[in-house]
């Protein structure tokens, strides 16, 4: 039998996913939720009905990850492997300047922390994936802002960033290269013995179950690949990289396999070529398959979102490495307009 895994931010856009995926692999899962009226909305959600987990399913209380000590009794039941999705968090607006590090930065670091110091000690723990994000990898300018000529890897030098960060988003790119940075601190101070796996993921996007409502679903990346398809003429630049919320669970759960993945190694998950994906495509696919909706005032041609061009190297080593072929901008927006249509159609209704 494949031992438990304890998943953070379970009721999450990148957890939940990463929860089905999970139990879809044959793994029991620990999942940790804020409070149990998210545990009640995963067990209501079709995908977990039709998965018969029974007993493969559990719940944990955490209410703040970033707590001291917050892992610390979870990971004494039985747990020999963790998920942190509680990294993959998005930037508020709401947040204020003199903010960006009490709730954005050190709530990111603290979660990595607590992670890592719990599976520290457990001896039964021998793997931790960690979401972190492209954002850590590539310096906040270079991923928002301006073309550079440079290429990122997975083996690039984690960026430095010191306040004042001009946006929420500049300083959400620092608690994330400050959450790898200590990642790798950890490792070299303390030699574990358990192995961690960092996942990258560019723009995350598709279909999100737990969304009811459309104001649900547009929320992260779904949102920022959504803003011009509504009529926003948005006035900031979007990295040219997506990648299908599918294939980002899935990679998660193929991560736990230390036959496949036997080493401490970090990973991009971007789809598409060097340069990113074709942003432009998204109105083309309005306009070929959903103008009635464009008529009925939903969807817009009218937007536009301006790209940001990054190199990032080929997502071959990735997809080698777990078996996979990442799903192409077109099946991402697709699932995105389907859903949101879907929606929207139910509102109108009632």
């Amino acid at each position: 039998m494949l031992g438990k895994v304890l998943i953070t931010g379970s009721s999450g856009f990148v957890g939940f996913r990463t929860l089905v995926s999970t139990l879809e692999a044959g793994y029991p899962v620990l999942a940790a939720v804020p409070c149990k009226e998210e545990a009640d909305i995963i067990l209501a959600a079709l995908s977990i009905k039709k998965s018969n987990s029974g007993s493969a399913l559990n719940f944990v209380t955490i209410p703040d990850i970033a707590a001291d000590h917050a892992l610390s009794e979870a990971v004494k039941k039985d747990v020999q492997y963790i998920i942190h999705t509680d990294l993959s968090m998005t930037a508020d607006n709401g947040v204020s300047a003199d903010h960006f590090q009490a709730q954005i930065i050190q709530p990111l670091l603290k979660g990595t922390n607590n992670v890592l110091a719990a599976a520290n000690s457990t001896p039964g723990v021998k793997r931790v994936v960690m979401t972190s994000s492209l954002m850590g990898l590539v310096p906040y300018p270079e991923l928002f802002q301006l073309e550079s000529f440079n290429t990122f890897s997975d083996a690039s030098p984690i960026p430095t960033a010191t306040p004042p960060y001009p946006t929420a988003m500049a300083a959400l790119c620092a608690g994330h290269a400050k959450a790898l940075s200590a990642t790798s601190i950890f490792l070299t101070k303390n030699k574990p013995h358990f192995t961690v796996v960092n996942l990258m993921p560019s723009i995350i996007i598709g279909h999100n179950e737990l969304a009811k409502t459309t104001k649900d679903f547009l929320n992260g990346g779904n949102l920022q690949a959504f803003r011009h398809l509504r009529g926003e003429k948005v006035a900031s630049k979007l990295p040219s990289h997506t990648v299908f919320i599918d294939d980002v669970a899935r990679i998660h759960s193929l991560a736990l396999d230390i036959t496949r993945i036997p080493n401490t190694q970090n990973f991009v998950l971007c789809s598409g070529f060097t340069t990113g994906s074709n942003w432009y495509r998204a109105k083309e696919f309005v306009k070929e398959r959903y103008m009635d909706e464009v008529k009925k005032g939903w969807l817009s041609l009218d937007g536009e979102q301006p790209v940001n061009r990054v190199n990032v190297q080929d997502a071959g080593k990735t997809m080698k490495a777990f078996g996979i072929k990442f799903a192409d901008f077109e099946k991402q927006i697709k699932s995105l307009l389907d859903q949101f249509v879907a929606l929207k159609a139910k509102e109108e209704k009632e």
